[in-house]
């Protein structure tokens, strides 16, 4: 009889062991990078929301086209006014991105991991946008004269755009074989810019062509 006591006790303690095993790898398997939420920055509430069937297959890389910021009161306050933007000029219901990053490798959220952003078209509803705080595109022509730039994105915000693409695997809100694309591919514009599409093109999700 105390034989069989002691081997259930085995057993239970063998089984309790495995399950929290499997429960730590498949709930908390990658750490997200720091994402500062919508009341950190200082959103303005949506007039309107539509909600996303997850997990998702596509994730599309922009760049704002703004200046670039390297710490939170900076780049709060380009977020704030990209916001204002959409919201009051372009009439949406809320900031076009899912997520944006700045050079202090900060990632700003914006409709989320759930909400359908308005990034682009034939995608908002199948995909998030991460958007890279800044304007990586290496010439452009301003009303008179071409100014050509050399400007890449920190270090910082590409490790954590990388890691916000796993955290978004282990958390069930990506595909495991997500695709990532630059938005320029799908849609008429120089976004993400060349110097970080360059870099974009090197990372394992990258796919030349989106399906």
């Amino acid at each position: 009889m105390t034989l069989m006591w002691a081997s259930s006790k085995i057993y239970l303690v063998a089984a309790l062991c495995f399950s929290l095993f499997n429960f730590s790898n498949a709930v908390s398997f990658t750490d997200c990078p720091n994402i500062i939420e919508r009341s950190q920055w200082g959103a303005k509430r949506w007039k309107e929301v539509n909600y996303l069937v997850t997990p998702l297959l596509y994730v599309i890389i922009h760049h704002t086209a703004t200046p670039e910021c390297n710490s939170f009161s900076s780049c709060a306050d380009i977020v704030k006014n990209i916001q204002k933007y959409h919201m009051n000029d372009l009439k949406w219901f809320d900031i076009g991105h899912s997520f944006m990053i700045g050079g202090d490798g900060n990632v700003y959220e914006g409709t989320g991991w759930s909400m359908e952003g308005a990034h682009t078209y034939g995608y908002n509803k199948k995909s998030i946008s991460i958007a890279f705080i800044g304007n990586y595109q290496h010439s452009y022509r301003n009303s008179t004269v071409e100014i050509n730039i050399e400007k890449i994105p920190t270090e910082a915000s590409l490790i954590a755009a990388r890691d916000l693409i796993e955290c978004g695997k282990s958390q069930g809100y990506l595909r495991q074989n997500v695709k990532v694309i630059g938005a320029r591919q799908v849609t008429s514009t120089l976004s993400p810019g060349d110097q970080l599409y360059a870099r974009v093109q090197t990372w394992p999700e990258w796919t030349a062509i989106a399906k």
